[in-house]
């Protein structure tokens, strides 16, 4: 050890410590212990975990290339930054549910659920609450309509029957802009390309589809057709159009498909006497469009539309989720009994009975839940079997699944949890 070595100072320096500090500190000196030589037995019971870390890392890599490579087309960085945000301000907790709602008022489809916060747009703000209440953004608008498409985390604001838009990537506004016309109807795609239909200055209104720049696409004009509503497929390279007309008395919709790399539509179907409220287009490539007598349905691969007659009932709420789609039906204009329908593809729907009219409904998983008379009531989809229902309050307008097990539900003045447990 260090203290048994001869000494060899006649060639060495000595340096003091006490010519660079005012004054000494103590000091501790410590032997080096001898080296350990490892034992055979322990050199070899390490040689086996280091290959099972390699094939766990492998694994490790081979999942999140997959996961990578799925998301691909979500994994932009405003994306992964605005993920990154609501998990940081996620963090905070809330003073739990109910929670006032911001503004006076909320349309029934303006309130949803994402990643298991409530999403809320009333006539004063977007606002977005935490599992605990907490609140994750308030982004302000001046809209006297306001409307709110969603596709995953990217939302866009309109102001229907007026010339403003907003488009809201998780917490932050990433585009805000002006129309030239008083906007008609509006769609977003997961890519934050979006689609405004305006009064036309030509005719009687304009597709105008735009890049999530905000530079316009594409642009198509109906010359005697006036839209009503839009929907995108997955990757916001296509959409359909459902337009509205009056031809010799008669009522007149219209569905048109559009590639928005093609300046020709690539369908069209018309509809008579049947007024097109919504679209929509399916995980599954199935193509909806919504009329107060019939819904369309067609194939992306061939467009070949049909309808689906309601035999005299009229729609009371329908909603797009993955490769299913969802339509209520009753025969009364005001109360009474409602049928369940649900759609996936082209085939005959599943029917589920709800003794009420359904005001809304919100599907997680493979469960679909209806706001009936003040009551959640939740149905399994594939079966049609009732699963669970809770009161949900005789002030509830709207409700959104956060699991098959859990809820949010929008009242008069107010944002309130329900668990279905």
């Amino acid at each position: 050890m260090a203290k048994h070595r001869e000494k060899h100072t006649a060639s060495k320096k000595v340096v003091h410590l006490q010519e660079f500090q005012e004054e000494p500190q103590a000091k501790v000196e410590y032997e080096d212990p001898p080296a350990e030589e490892p034992s055979e037995e322990k050199q070899k019971a390490w040689q086996a975990p280091k290959a099972f870390y390699r094939v766990a890392l492998v694994l490790l890599v081979v999942v999140l290339g997959l996961a990578i490579w799925l998301n691909r087309e979500s994994l932009t960085p405003e994306n992964l930054w605005n993920w990154i945000q609501l998990q940081v301000r996620g963090s905070g907790e809330g003073d739990g549910y109910p929670v006032s709602i911001t503004g006076s008022s909320v349309a029934e489809g303006n309130f949803l659920a994402q990643d298991g916060n409530a999403v809320v747009l009333s006539d004063t703000a977007l606002t977005v609450l935490g599992p605990s209440g907490q609140e994750l953004a308030s982004i302000r608008h001046s809209f006297n309509q306001p409307l709110l498409k969603h596709a995953g985390e990217v939302y866009l604001l309109y102001n229907q029957g007026g010339t403003g838009y907003m488009v809201v990537q998780g917490t932050e506004t990433v585009l805000e802009g002006t129309a030239e016309t008083d906007i008609l109807a509006g769609a977003v795609a997961s890519d934050g390309r979006f689609a405004l239909a305006t009064h036309g200055e030509d005719g009687a209104s304009q597709l105008t589809v735009y890049l999530s720049s905000g530079r316009e696409q594409f642009t198509y004009r109906f010359s005697r057709d006036y839209v009503t509503a839009l929907a995108f497929n997955g990757d916001g390279t296509r959409g359909l159009a459902c337009t509205v007309r009056s031809e010799s008395g008669e009522l007149v919709s219209k569905v048109t498909v559009f590639d928005f790399n093609q300046a020709d539509p690539l369908a069209e179907y018309e509809s008579r006497n049947n007024l097109l409220l919504g679209a929509g287009w399916g995980e599954n490539g199935v193509l909806y469009a919504v009329g107060d007598t019939a819904l369309l349905r067609a194939q992306a691969s061939n467009l070949s539309f049909s309808e689906y007659d309601y035999q005299g009932r009229r729609p009371t709420a329908y909603l797009l989720e993955g490769s299913r789609f969802y339509l209520s039906l009753s025969a009364y204009e005001h109360a009474g009994p409602s049928t369940l329908l649900a759609f996936r593809g082209l085939e005959e729907p599943l029917e589920m009975q709800a003794q009420d009219r359904i005001l809304s409904l919100s599907a997680s998983g493979g469960n679909v839940g209806a706001l009936v008379d003040g009551e959640l009531v939740v149905f399994d989809a594939s079966t049609g079997q009732e699963l669970a229902r809770a009161q949900a309050g005789s002030d509830a307008k709207s409700v959104a699944l956060t699991s098959e097990s859990a809820a949010y539900v929008l009242g008069v003045s107010e944002v309130r949890a329900l668990s279905l447990q």
